[in-house]
């Protein structure tokens, strides 16, 4: 009998649920690969193969230091993140009308259609051959994580020392990666135009997996979420100002104007990038010092923080702030 469309979603899908549980079996398995001992990725890079998800370029070699070509990349992403078709999408459109080099009896043809029906942003042009670079791989691998569902991005801005030439949504992918654990900087760099190895790639699949598995589609389906908590209305008149303070990089000073005295004060508690150029400043209003006297005056209080250039920014308050009602008296 043929497989529905139903029956190879849910085989896709289990590929990365299985993952975790790959990689929490995996430990005295009998197979390695002879050129990964002492690699810091060896134990990721077994997991994912034990649960199908890459293969070495031989039975006994991984070479994890080779550069990933593109399609070997989109391979890795398909089949570690177990992507399917978007609803509505054509999932019977061959490979050969989706892009200009890319043959249908190509071994990769497959995962580049599929890869361009759940969403990701591949050329038409795109040269199946060529290296991939690091930071167009954390671009793909970002629309794929976002491919199985909604997830919170709501820590902080990193500053990356050498994306000063990062598009924004590049930019904003690499905080997503970064602010998920997903993704580590090495002392502040990312190496963003390097090509990305196969060590790195299958480092950075094995944890978008386990995210994905853990947070976006987790494996207990009776496991349902808590209510979320209520927003109160925000009373606060804030502002926003951005200037340029680096190459790449401004400055967000944010402002509220009515605060009830001059002890008052704001912080800021995260950073959401909702777009690839939109972000929410979410700032907490701190109580004054206790037993020190403050002239019961309206108040104005900054405080900055630091965006990619690209980013335009809103504000509004978080939970845990003094809900004040600028026409009622200060206590």
């Amino acid at each position: 009998m043929k497989p529905t469309n139903l029956t190879k979603h849910a085989k896709k899908m289990s590929i990365a649920c299985g993952i975790l549980a790959a990689s929490l079996s995996f430990g005295a398995s009998a197979f390695a690969f002879s050129d990964l001992k002492g690699n810091s990725a060896e134990t990721k890079i077994n997991t994912l193969h034990s649960a199908g998800v890459i293969n070495g370029i031989t039975n006994d070699l991984f070479a994890p230091n080779a550069k990933v070509t593109n399609a070997q990349a989109v391979q890795f992403l398909v089949k570690g993140l177990g992507l399917a078709p978007k609803a509505g999408s054509d999932s019977s459109t061959k490979a050969s009308q989706l892009f200009d080099n890319v043959k249908d009896n190509a071994w990769y043809a497959s995962s580049f259609a599929l890869a361009k029906q759940s969403g990701l942003t591949l050329a038409k042009d795109i040269n199946p051959n060529a290296p991939m670079t690091r930071a167009e791989f954390a671009h793909l691998l970002t629309q794929a994580l976002q491919s199985k569902g909604n997830f919170p991005v709501t820590k902080m801005f990193f500053m990356i020392e050498d994306g000063d030439k990062l598009t924004p949504e590049v930019n904003y992918s690499l905080q997503v990666l970064l602010n998920t654990k997903v993704l580590t900087l090495d002392n502040g760099k990312f190496r963003p135009s390097d090509a990305i190895t196969r060590a790195e790639a299958a480092v950075m699949i094995h944890d978008a997996a386990e995210f994905a598995d853990r947070v976006i589609t987790p494996n207990n389906p009776g496991n349902e979420p808590s209510e979320p908590e209520p927003v109160p209305a925000n009373n606060y008149v804030s502002d926003v100002v951005l200037d340029k303070v680096a190459e790449g990089v401004n400055k967000a000073t944010l402002t509220v104007d009515n605060l009830p005295n001059p002890g008052y004060g704001l912080a800021v508690e995260r950073i959401e990038f909702t777009s690839a150029t939109k972000a929410v400043i979410f700032f907490k209003v701190t109580l004054p010092e206790p037993d020190k006297m403050y002239p019961q005056v309206i108040t104005k209080g900054s405080v900055s923080t630091y965006l990619p250039a690209g980013y335009t920014a809103t504000a509004e308050p978080v939970m845990g702030s003094r809900w004040l009602d600028p026409s009622a008296p200060a206590k």
